[in-house]
């Protein structure tokens, strides 16, 4: 569902996106998590996650998927953490 310029997405729409569109972007080179988060405004948007700050990685990947804005943050590779055994 593409969304006309200046519409809010609701959270079900962006999730809707991310459903969508996730398998492909984990398939890039550089992503390592696709999220939902909501913007300075108060707006949500698909959030990718780079696994570095590679400008090549970036200029690969779309500024909107959509019609809804796409935020990238670069947070390294993300890693399972250990059980904690603390009851």
């Amino acid at each position: 569902m593409a969304i006309c310029e200046g519409t809010i997405a609701t959270e079900q729409e962006i999730r809707e996106v991310k459903r969508r569109h996730s398998p492909h972007l984990l398939s890039q080179p550089g992503v390592c998590g696709v999220g939902i988060e909501k913007d300075g405004a108060a707006q949500y948007v698909l959030a990718v996650h780079l696994d570095s700050d590679d400008p090549e990685v970036r200029k690969r990947l779309p500024e909107e998927i959509e019609g809804h804005r796409v935020r990238y943050i670069q947070s390294g590779p993300f890693r399972k953490l250990p059980a904690n055994d603390q009851a």
